[in-house]
């Protein structure tokens, strides 16, 4: 499947909007980028701040975003799993990396929802089981996002493909859509790395 160009820089426009950036800097009046762990995203947002409206602004600024990517693709681009698929990675893309911030953003998580609601709710909820699961485990938010980053492509692959298709909202055969929906786990993983990284110092350092 080649992805549609044209869609996928849309898209990626679309993602690349840096919701937290605009409200914190016109809320507080503060560069999010150099201010609490420098992430361009609802949690940091809520944290430099201390307002919860301000992270509930960006959280869903960014889930409107996933929203109206797909949206916008339905109504102008027909429904082709090229056209889908570019729209779906181009999102979160564009939110990973936006060429505003000179490709420093957020980590993807929120604009992949509102996508992914739209396309295959069941994953959503999925995904949600998981971070609960990974949650209440280790207490740590990004131990929950990396496990339901990780677990539910893993899963999705294992569910029989009429389950699948009743999920799908738009013309995606199964094997294309966790394809892509893989792609975009492997995107929203890459963004983790760096807190993975702190944590596992952090653990270490506490071990001693």
């Amino acid at each position: 499947m080649v992805l549609n160009l044209e869609v996928f820089l849309v898209t990626y426009l679309i993602g690349s909007i840096p919701t937290a950036y605009i409200v914190v800097r016109r809320k507080a009046h503060i560069d999010i980028r150099s201010a609490g762990t420098g992430n361009v995203g609802t949690m940091n947002a809520y944290e430099v701040t201390g307002s919860r409206f301000v992270g509930l602004m960006v959280l869903l600024g960014d889930v409107v975003k996933g929203v109206c990517a797909v949206l916008l693709t339905m109504l102008f681009s027909g429904f082709g799993e090229n056209v889908f698929a570019a729209a779906l990675l181009g999102v979160v893309v564009g939110h990973c990396f936006p060429v505003w911030l000179k490709f420093r953003g957020g980590r993807g998580l929120a604009p992949a929802a509102g996508a992914m609601l739209m396309v295959a709710w069941l994953f959503v909820a999925m995904w949600l089981v998981c971070w609960v699961v990974g949650y209440a485990v280790s207490k740590n938010i990004h131990v929950g996002n990396l496990a339901a980053i990780v677990v539910t492509p893993v899963l999705g692959w294992m569910l029989p493909q009429e389950i699948i298709l009743k999920a799908l909202t738009v013309p995606f055969s199964p094997t294309e859509f966790l394809a892509v929906y893989t792609l975009v786990s492997a995107v929203l993983f890459i963004r983790h790395i760096e807190p993975l990284r702190a944590l596992l110092s952090s653990t270490i350092k506490n071990g001693k």
